[in-house]
């Protein structure tokens, strides 16, 4: 996984989420910024885990709100025993600065929950750069 200082972690009883936004050298036709995204997934239980997909919801500073449902993580259900993490990368777009959040589903055993990736701010300047907050 892509570290530095600027990665965010969010840390429940059973599973940590890491997380680093960095400004993608990747050109969008319409203008907007781009922003790739990285993801790491540690099981800190005494269980199995299945992640099952992930909810992304990029709202920019003029309240839009575009979220996207993926099942699975480009095609695979991943399976992690304790102690296994999985990493996933992707990318995001907003035509101004943002804020992306969401959260991952998994399922321990017989039971289904969500598990809060952190937040990230994404700050693009009227210049036409970038910087992450």
């Amino acid at each position: 996984m892509y570290c530095d200082e600027q990665f965010a972690t969010n840390l429940d009883d059973e599973v940590m989420v890491s997380a680093y936004i960095k400004p993608s050298d990747d050109i969008v036709s319409d203008g907007s910024f781009c922003w790739d995204y990285f993801l790491r997934f540690e099981n800190n239980s005494n269980n199995d885990i299945v992640l099952l997909g992930k909810h992304l919801s990029v709202t920019d500073t003029k309240g839009k709100t575009i979220s996207v449902d993926y099942n699975g993580f480009k095609g695979q259900l991943p399976e992690l025993v304790p102690g296994d993490d999985f990493e996933d990368d992707g990318y995001i777009t907003s035509k101004t600065s943002a804020i992306l959040q969401g959260f991952c589903t998994i399922r321990i055993g017989n039971k289904i929950r969500e598990v809060e990736l952190p937040a990230m701010s994404l700050i693009a300047n009227d210049n036409g750069s970038m910087s992450l907050n």
